[in-house]
């Protein structure tokens, strides 16, 4: 029993010893660690996005303004369609106030675009389907609906007195509709 005693106690401090040497982690990169940022990049790209930030911000406030002029100039370009065509008289009451609300209007959608167009943009972004994709389609329709008002409104003008004015007129108010439906989207996607 002596013999077990001491072969214990040479064993324990054995046991020990290979218990303290050290195990493999079971935790590893695979990777090497990532540098650490340089600083000057670092306040550049905070920077950038704080601008970013701010300019979206206005972007989205001038969106809603957009939403409300493109929503007014079509209703007076519908009270100037019946008010010319639909037996309204032809009294051209509702005319020069709807052009000048569709200059302004496309000067506020101008205004608005660019900010979001010359947004710095720092990070790499996948392309992918979502809620800003959208968003950018129906604006990009909606631009394209603009640029097609802006034409047609003079191409009506110089059709005063002939019989296709009136066809020139009817497509101008489709493209409004149109417009609108696009900018409402593009609206709508982003708030809810």
């Amino acid at each position: 029993m002596g013999a077990l005693f001491a072969i214990a106690l040479f064993a324990a401090p054995v046991q020990i010893a290979l218990a303290d040497q050290q195990k493999p982690p079971d935790d590893f990169d695979l990777l090497p660690p990532e540098k650490a940022p340089d600083p000057q990049e670092q306040k550049a790209l905070e920077q950038k996005l704080a601008l970013r930030r701010k300019m979206l911000q206005l972007h989205q406030l001038g969106g809603f303004i957009t939403l409300g002029t493109v929503s007014a100039t079509v209703i007076v370009g519908q009270l100037d369609y019946a008010d010319k065509y639909g037996g309204g008289g032809d009294t051209g009451k509702w005319h020069v106030l709807h052009r000048w609300m569709g200059f302004g209007t496309l000067a506020i959608f101008a205004a608005t675009g660019s900010l979001s167009v010359f947004a710095p943009s720092p990070l790499e972004k996948r392309i992918r389907l979502d809620t800003a994709t959208i968003h950018k389609a129906a604006m990009f329709t909606a631009a394209a609906g603009m640029l097609a008002l802006a034409i047609l409104g003079p191409i009506i003008a110089s059709k005063e007195g002939q019989i296709s004015q009136r066809d020139w007129a009817l497509a101008h108010q489709i493209v409004g509709y149109t417009t609108l439906a696009a900018t409402a989207t593009g609206a709508v996607v982003l708030t809810f």
